[in-house]
């Protein structure tokens, strides 16, 4: 009876939304007030979207991260408009929304997976972070708008850690970036067989990065990412997660699926014309030899890590090719100008830095912080993630920030080696971990580091990771019951 009754009294609801929800578009009809309309009539699909992700926060997860990965577009439409980090906030708030909503309405959330040494190690960094308001050299403007980069990444980390905590969703993780990357690598191939479109133009000339993007030896393409060294960074993430995935993948289909996913990362880190990015799939081939713990392997990894060193350091077989050109240069820097420049920098900058030992101040690295008022440190590029936080937070921000990354990988390392047994889940979060090392390799040729894609993938790789174990018990648990059952229908 209660059941009825409750039944009526949704369909008498849904009724009454219904008839004001007409009446309303009536009324505004009437008043030629279009966009009210619009509101009114997107709002059942919004409230039902909202609804979904509730029941299933990966839903609103993935939501932030389309938003992440599509960023660079976001901004490059955007780019004359003011605020527009806000879109990137609102859908950050909405992940954090639907998780609260979640964990009131079902409490089927273990709040503990959020105490572990990704999110102590960036409460400390972000405690440091706050402090750094004090920095006298600082101001208070910059420090504001670097939000993002301090309180917004301790609560996604929270977050991550809370919800990634079943292999299910891990899966539909894995799955979901191998998405995206087919749209990235789509992109990629508009941009150089039909052309670069009207945004992609004028941010290309108005912020001066076709200085670095179109060269006399060819176009370096950034697809769907802020810049080609994002999209070369990411793109060799891509090459070895999914090639480690594959090789341990027992359904075929599925198998060839995570190879091609790889060859179209690898394909996208030598159109990107990113040097400082073939480090992401060696140092990730490096860790992943030391992490296995399978001789075969380790000497299989080593052979080819040494045959692709030869090939770009010893050898001019491709020479022809520009992207081949372009990337063999990485293995030569003594040939490199731009890697002596480089160094140039960063020796005025430790000059500048050596009586700093707190930094200018969040937000004052680089010469986009030339916003906030000329400053002799602003005229001179960072080109690295690891100079920018050197810059703005000091030699004692820089050890506190890398010392944090070092133990979340030796961590990793640890768990993945002598805590998780079952073997596709060991090498997912194995794929996962050398992934993240190469782009931590990375970070010191390139600014990437800190773009809202690659933050997504490091907060969500290391949330899988550090729930390894947990998850690692459900799978047994799983086979187990799995085995009780069959055991009584054989009865």
């Amino acid at each position: 009876m209660l059941q009825k009754s409750q039944y009526i009294s949704t369909r008498v609801l849904t009724a009454i939304i219904l008839v004001s929800g007409l009446a309303a578009i009536a009324y505004f009809g009437t008043s030629g007030d279009v966009s009210s309309i619009f509101l009114i009539a997107i709002f059942p699909f919004a409230a039902l979207f909202f609804s979904v992700s509730v029941k299933n926060p990966i839903v609103s997860l993935l939501s932030y991260g389309i938003v992440a990965g599509f960023w660079g577009v976001i901004a490059r439409i955007l780019m004359r408009q003011s605020n527009v980090s806000a879109i990137l906030e609102i859908a950050l708030i909405y992940f954090f929304a639907c998780m609260l909503f979640h964990a009131f309405t079902t409490r089927d959330l273990n709040w503990k997976r959020s105490i572990n040494v990704m999110t102590l190690g960036y409460a400390v960094w972000f405690l440091f972070c706050f402090m750094e308001v004090l920095n006298p050299r600082g101001l208070t403007e910059a420090w504001i708008n670097m939000r993002g980069f301090y309180p917004s990444a301790l609560l996604f980390a929270i977050f991550c850690s809370v919800l990634l905590s079943r292999y299910k969703l891990v899966k539909i993780l894995i799955m979901a970036i191998a998405i995206y990357t087919i749209f990235a690598f789509i992109k990629m191939m508009i941009q150089k067989y039909i052309g670069f479109d009207r945004f992609e133009i004028t941010w290309l000339y108005a912020s001066d990065s076709y200085r670095t993007h179109l060269l006399s030896t060819g176009i370096r393409y950034f697809s769907i990412f802020s810049d080609a060294g994002n999209f070369g960074s990411n793109m060799g993430n891509i090459t070895i997660v999914y090639a480690i995935i594959a090789f341990n993948t027992p359904e075929k289909r599925l198998r060839i699926f995570y190879f091609i996913i790889s060859i179209l990362g690898l394909i996208g880190l030598f159109m990107s014309g990113t040097r400082g990015a073939m480090i992401v799939p060696l140092g990730g081939l490096i860790l992943f030899c030391l992490v296995i713990k399978n001789i075969k392997l380790t000497l299989t990894g080593g052979i080819l890590g040494i045959f692709i060193y030869i090939f770009f350091a010893f050898t001019y077989i491709g020479e022809g090719n520009q992207f081949i050109r372009r990337m063999r240069t990485a293995f030569r820097p003594n040939e490199d100008a731009s890697f002596n420049v480089r160094l140039d920098n960063q020796r005025l900058i430790a000059e500048y830095l050596k009586d700093k030992p707190f930094g200018e101040g969040m937000g004052l690295a680089g010469v986009e912080a030339q916003k906030y008022g000329n400053r002799y440190i602003t005229t001179i590029p960072v080109d690295s993630y690891y100079i920018k936080i050197w810059v703005q937070t000091g030699i004692v921000g820089l050890i506190i920030h890398i010392a944090i990354l070092i133990v979340m990988l030796l961590w990793g390392c640890y768990l993945i080696m002598f805590r998780v047994k079952d073997k596709q889940l060991k090498a997912i979060l194995t794929a996962m971990l050398c992934g993240l090392f190469g782009l931590m390799l990375s970070a010191y040729g390139n600014q990437f580091f800190s773009q809202p894609n690659t933050q997504f993938i490091l907060f969500t790789f290391m949330a899988c990771i550090l729930n390894g174990p947990y998850i690692d018990r459900q799978i047994t648990q799983e086979k187990e019951s799995s085995k009780v059952n069959n055991k009584i229908e054989t009865i």
